[in-house]
């Protein structure tokens, strides 16, 4: 009995092994099993709000840093949390990253000004610290193709327009790069508001005649990476399709 038993359970195994071979890939039973909590940074910017509401729909929980409560997000979700706080404190990042996975950094001066882009490498810093505190491993960062060696001389002028984005954004990932965390960091050119999602990523390079992307196919690149395991540190260059 027991052996009969057995071959009818062998049986029925073999058969979704090959009709549904998908479901005994470990990556994908991990993948679609866990929610993961996800921190965003400059929750209440353009790109930050994209990334909010991206990373709900699909499926994950949502801890949404702002700066102030007149700056909240106007999504309401079961799974979203807000907090209100300095995401250059130490302190107040290591509250709101206890028990969470992954922390995506939407952060960036909204002026060329030395005081506004140095809130690149400020808040790594306080990331940083408070990762070591918490034991968050996993951070995803919005950064700046101008880190890219410069291919001609339109690059090396625009380079020289803005040295303050390019030193604290440098700054930032030189400081992340030292720590312990597994870290990305995507690098892109000129944001626009265009309503596109598909985008190209290169590892370590600007896709060719890459100088734009949309907000939204930045959202959908950073959301990937929360979705993919990764580890180390990585650096993408991110732009719209080719045309």
């Amino acid at each position: 009995m027991n052996r009969i038993l057995g071959q009818r359970i062998w049986s029925i195994q073999m058969h979704f092994r090959i009709a549904y071979p998908f479901l005994h890939d470990v990556h994908f039973r991990e993948k679609v099993s866990e929610i993961m909590k996800v921190v965003v940074l400059g929750a209440n910017g353009r790109t930050g709000m994209l990334v909010v509401n991206e990373a709900l729909a699909r499926g994950e929980t949502v801890t949404a840093v702002v700066r102030s409560d007149a700056k909240r997000p106007t999504t309401r979700h079961e799974r979203l949390t807000v907090l209100v706080g300095d995401p250059c404190d130490p302190d107040f990042l290591s509250d709101a990253f206890r028990d969470q996975d992954v922390v995506i950094s939407a952060l960036g001066g909204r002026r060329p000004s030395k005081k506004a882009t140095s809130i690149y490498w400020k808040s790594a810093d306080a990331i940083t610290e408070a990762a070591a505190a918490t034991g968050l491993k996993r951070a995803i960062f919005t950064s700046t193709a101008l880190l890219f060696p410069a291919g001609n001389l339109f690059g090396r002028a625009l380079r020289a327009l803005v040295p303050n984005v390019v030193r604290s954004a440098r700054r930032m990932e030189e400081r992340l790069f030292a720590s312990d965390l597994d870290v990305i960091f995507a690098r892109c050119g000129f944001l626009s508001d265009a309503e596109e999602t598909a985008y190209r990523a290169e590892r370590g390079a600007l896709p060719a005649a890459g100088s734009s992307v949309s907000r939204p196919s930045l959202a959908q690149f950073l959301v990937d990476k929360v979705q993919s395991p990764f580890s180390g540190r990585q650096v993408y260059g991110v732009s719209r399709p080719a045309a």
